[in-house]
């Protein structure tokens, strides 16, 4: 029985240019620390960082610090670091919704759930901080949804594409992974949820994943082979919705 459905957010609820998105954060984000670190370093070590949140695995440490640890030992950040994070967030980060709009089909799947008492998770590579995840949320429209778990950085402790993380957030939301239904459009960074024993389906095309290749441990590549996963894939998420609610999921 499924209790728990897991959403990506980017490619899957929210239609979005990732990679011009990120292009557009990082050199914004940077302009908040062009007193200190030259712009263009800051953008490139930012991205650098990006493999330490992928792999952390220090006990008790959260993504965020991870990133915070590895960065902060490529560039002198000011003590006020956060806050000018924060501020980025709060006044410019708002402004990229040019490159995001919602995924047809997405809030009515989720509002099925909801309607069937099932708790909806927003499952994406945790990354950002809750912040800056619902201000994605709102450009998909769906920010005003109860959600069970939003997976932010300064919650969680793994990442994507490791199955530990997808373990984490079983634990937190207090089902077995067998009750949890992973909804994404990435064969690896989604359907790594299959090595944890949840159920998974794929919506929409396959994408080349921004994220992906920052992943170089080679049991973890061949644990994430496309061809060691059999997963359903569907054209959109209207489909996945019909067949949810023939199986009685929805």
């Amino acid at each position: 029985m499924i209790k728990a459905i897991l959403c990506d957010l980017d490619g899957t609820l929210l239609d979005i240019n990732f990679h011009d998105f990120m292009r557009e954060y990082v050199t914004g984000v940077a302009r908040y620390f062009a007193d200190c670190i030259p712009p263009a370093r800051f953008q490139k070590e930012l991205v650098a960082s990006l493999e330490a949140m992928i792999v952390n695995d220090v006990p008790g440490r959260t993504v965020l610090q991870a990133f915070l640890d590895d960065f902060g030992q490529r560039v002198p950040l000011p003590p006020d670091a956060i806050d000018r994070f924060n501020a980025y967030y709060e006044t410019e980060f708002p402004k990229l919704e040019t490159y995001g709009r919602p995924a047809p089909g997405a809030r009515a799947l989720l509002e099925a759930a909801l309607d069937r008492g099932l708790m909806v998770v927003i499952a994406t590579a945790p990354f950002y901080p809750e912040r800056p995840i619902r201000e994605r949320l709102r450009w998909a429209q769906l920010d005003d949804l109860p959600y069970r778990l939003i997976t932010s950085s300064d919650v969680m402790h793994r990442s994507k594409p490791f199955p530990e993380y997808y373990l984490e957030i079983a634990q937190k939301i207090g089902v077995a992974p067998a009750e949890c239904l992973m909804i994404g459009d990435e064969t690896v960074m989604d359907g790594a949820a299959a090595h944890a024993g949840m159920q998974v389906a794929l919506v929409g095309p396959e994408r080349e994943s921004f994220t992906a290749a920052y992943v170089t441990d080679p049991a973890v590549l061949r644990l994430l082979e496309p061809g060691a996963l059999q997963l359903p894939r569907y054209p959109d998420l209207a489909h996945l919705a019909a067949q949810l609610r023939a199986a009685g999921i929805l």
